[in-house]
């Protein structure tokens, strides 16, 4: 039921960074990333050092980035605690708390208790359904 919804989330890579090096560069995380952690840690119920998680930018080709033939809308790797994400997409909430819930959870897997019931940040389906829940947020947003 949920492999439609992941098309947009690659595997957690375990090893070196999935993109070129000159295709990607480090970032200084907006103030708002520590908050979407704090959100992050409480709808999953795990806590994790913020500070120890390095973000990336990438230079996209309409919100997807590549590691060879794979494409995703962001990565999440292990090694480094890294996430990578477009660079016309270092706002958006969902697909950012997404990573961070992979970086909390040092899981490559998709549980649905947590990325779907618990934090639904799945999908932007998922996202869209629970924005009438969400406290300041619009269905429209």
């Amino acid at each position: 039921m949920f492999a439609a919804l992941l098309a947009g989330c690659a595997p957690a890579l375990h090893g070196a960074a999935p993109v070129p090096l000159n295709a990607a560069w480090a970032i200084e995380p907006p103030a708002v990333y520590a908050e979407w952690w704090n959100r992050t840690e409480q709808c999953s119920g795990r806590t994790g050092d913020f500070t120890r998680v390095e973000f990336y930018a990438v230079a996209d080709w309409h919100g997807q980035i590549y590691l060879g033939s794979q494409r995703a809308e962001a990565w999440w790797v292990r090694r480094g605690n890294r996430i990578y994400l477009p660079e016309s997409a270092l706002l958006r909430e969902q697909l950012v708390r997404h990573e961070m819930l992979h970086a909390l959870t040092h899981d490559a897997h998709h549980p649905a208790d947590l990325f779907v019931r618990r934090c639904r940040v799945l999908s932007e389906a998922t996202w869209a359904d629970s924005s009438a829940e969400q406290p300041g947020r619009l269905a429209t947003e």
